[in-house]
């Protein structure tokens, strides 16, 4: 069942013993919760009312009747965009660990085995009405009720185990339990017992009417008497999201937004929330240093921090060491806007410890001093020192590889010396779980190792275990182009993005300066003072919908995202066969300023993984070099 134009979660959930308790009264509120979660206020239909009546009851009479009545049951469980699922458990392992499975809830009572090809199925398609592939023998099933072949219910327990874990971080630790389970609890034809024998996803079984004690075995193996209450609240909190977070602003400072905070990221926002609260005039002032990679929520723990902190009175600013990614957020800040704000404002009309809190994002972009304007700071007063004492709490966010050029000079490792340099304790908060790339580790690992020398296999899928993030590579850009044009035709936000290796002669967005390949050339992105129709400025590019016709540069994407992304490697960088090879001559950017060769390879390394971690859905490369196109292919990288 999916809720189509659902815009809230789906949270119908109490332990097994409530719901067999007062069983109409649970049916109820699950209904409430329905309409609750559709934005029109849509109701559910009769035969699904039924179905959680009759379903349901028999999976909680069956845990209470096994003393497992605190295991919680979520029903019609649903958050973000994915499909609800049936129920989902959530308890305590005999081990004592968390413990989760996955139910799909069946009321048929009878099913046939499959008695004609699938016309989609390239192996049995039309043609060939005598025989069916192996494949679709065991995936799939006749359902005579319905009329029509139906996916084996274990495929949809296993497309069910993919999305939660695509959506709630604690599945990556290999210690929480996790398994899945169909229950035709009607079907006791024994015709049909067929159906449990089949297993089209190992490790999934099925259960039916006639195999009571089998399900019981299960439910005992995977689960104690003692409360599921911290595997719900975990359900609850430690969820992730596909959203753009630049879609989000205006919901993350009001405090009604989709995201969750995760593991650190929640204790980041608790902490300097205490410390606002307990701040005192004596012993030494706390400084939050909080470090993370691309996509580990940085500014989704600014945001909300800014939120929570207006919304309780505090005088808190934001600023940042982008232009891009302040301006686009303080855009979407409805009734914040005035929060936002520049370091050298804050240098030139705020005094000491004035304000409640300071959130400085992208402080590794941050110069050693406020770059121009500011006439009142003290001699020899750094960017940090100003933010460390306008403010009794200052939060800083750094990520050490977005550091791109000379005189961005905050390494987390400087920062924390400049902060205690002033007589201040440093308070260390690592958010170490990349989150954007639709929480995919294994991406970012795979940019990292990419990107040192040290490239590994892209392997989507294993151990039936499939990758939820996109990685492709091109031979031409005209091809990357084509395919993300049709992820926007779907509805995607998509951007091209390439390395400085290319002039920018012009300010208006429509001069095709980048000219990877012969017949193939695009506009940069324009910049902040053109009037060219329908081409967004600068700041707006990564964001506003005109953006994709133009080329975007490391200084419009860094601290912005978008759905799916395109990267071209220009000739400053290509791949020897054992290592990335500088080209001094092809660096168009300010960073040819650096003198040291191993520098200002650093310096182009860290731009690339930049504009690589920008998309939370895909990535598609492509590279002017054959050699680099090579080394993507050998990888394992599909080719579109």
């Amino acid at each position: 069942m999916v809720v189509k134009g659902s815009s809230t979660p789906l949270e119908a959930y109490w332990p097994a013993a409530e719901l067999v308790r007062d069983m109409d009264r649970s049916v109820r509120k699950i209904e409430e919760c329905y309409r609750a979660a559709h934005r029109r206020g849509k109701g559910p239909s009769q035969s699904e009312v039924e179905s959680w009546r009759e379903s349901l009851y028999e999976v909680a009479a069956t845990l209470v009747d096994l003393d497992l009545g605190q295991v919680w049951m979520f029903v019609e469980y649903r958050v973000g965009d994915m499909a609800p699922i049936d129920v989902v458990l959530a308890g305590t392992h005999p081990s004592g660990g968390l413990s989760y499975a996955v139910i799909e809830l069946k009321q048929w009572s009878a099913v046939e085995r499959p008695n004609a090809p699938d016309p989609k199925c390239p192996s049995c398609g039309p043609g060939k009405v005598d025989r069916y592939c192996r494949r679709c023998t065991l995936r799939r099933v006749y359902a005579p009720f319905y009329g029509k072949h139906k996916a084996h219910p274990a495929v949809q327990v296993w497309e069910n185990l993919c999305t939660l874990q695509r959506y709630h971080s604690m599945f990556d630790d290999r210690y929480v339990n996790l398994v899945g389970a169909a229950y035709l609890h009607n079907l006791k034809d024994p015709g049909s017992q067929w159906i449990s024998q089949v297993a089209p996803c190992p490790g999934i079984k099925t259960f039916t009417a006639r195999q009571p004690s089998d399900l019981r075995s299960f439910l005992r193996v995977n689960f104690s008497a003692v409360s599921g209450e911290k595997s719900a609240q975990a359900l609850l909190e430690r969820r992730r999201s596909n959203s753009l977070l630049t879609d989000e602003v205006g919901a993350i400072v009001n405090g009604h937004t989709r995201f969750s905070l995760v593991e650190n990221q929640l204790r980041a926002v608790t902490d300097v929330k205490d410390a606002l609260r307990t701040r005192a005039s004596f012993g030494a002032k706390k400084v939050f240093v909080v470090t993370g990679r691309a996509g580990t929520g940085k500014s989704l723990v600014a945001l909300t921090l800014l939120g929570a902190a207006h919304g309780d009175g505090y005088a808190v600013r934001y600023v940042s060491g982008g232009v891009a990614s302040r301006e686009t957020f303080k855009r979407a800040a409805t009734g914040l806007r005035g929060t936002f704000t520049t370091l050298n404002n804050i240098a030139d009309r705020v005094r000491t410890d004035e304000l409640d809190l300071i959130l400085c994002d992208e402080a590794h972009r941050l110069t050693a001093r406020p770059m121009a304007g500011s006439f009142v700071m003290r001699p020899g007063e750094s960017t940090v020192s100003v933010i460390v004492t306008r403010a009794k709490v200052p939060v800083f966010f750094v990520d050490g590889d977005q550091r791109l050029f000379g005189e961005e000079v905050w390494t987390p490792e400087a920062l924390v010396k400049e902060i205690q340099h002033l007589g201040v304790e440093v308070v260390p908060i690592s958010l170490d779980r990349p989150l954007r790339a639709v929480g995919s580790a294994t991406y970012d690992t795979w940019v990292q190792r990419l990107l040192s020398d040290s490239p590994v296999r892209w392997n989507p899928d294993v151990d039936d275990d499939p990758e939820p993030f996109g990685l492709y590579y091109a031979d031409t850009a005209a091809a990357m182009e084509e395919f993300l044009q049709d992820k926007i035709d779907a509805g995607f936000s998509a951007r091209m993005c390439a390395g400085m290796c290319w002039e920018w002669t012009d300010d208006s967005g429509t001069v095709p300066d980048v000219k990877p390949e012969a017949g193939w050339a695009r506009p940069w992105n324009a910049g902040d003072n053109h009037r060219t129709p329908g081409v967004p400025k600068r700041r707006f590019w990564a964001t506003e919908p005109g953006g994709f016709g133009q080329i975007g540069c490391v200084h419009t994407v860094q601290g912005l995202e978008y759905d799916w992304g395109g990267v071209i490697f220009g000739p400053d960088l290509t791949w020897s066969g054992s290592q990335w090879l500088l080209h001094r001559k092809h660096v168009r950017s300010k960073a040819d300023r650096i003198q040291d060769d191993a520098e200002l390879l650093r310096a182009i390394r860290n731009a690339y993984g930049v504009l690589l971690t920008r998309s939370i859905r895909g990535t598609v490369l492509y590279s002017v070099d054959p050699a680099t196109r090579q080394l993507f292919a050998d990888l394992g990288i599909p080719k579109i």
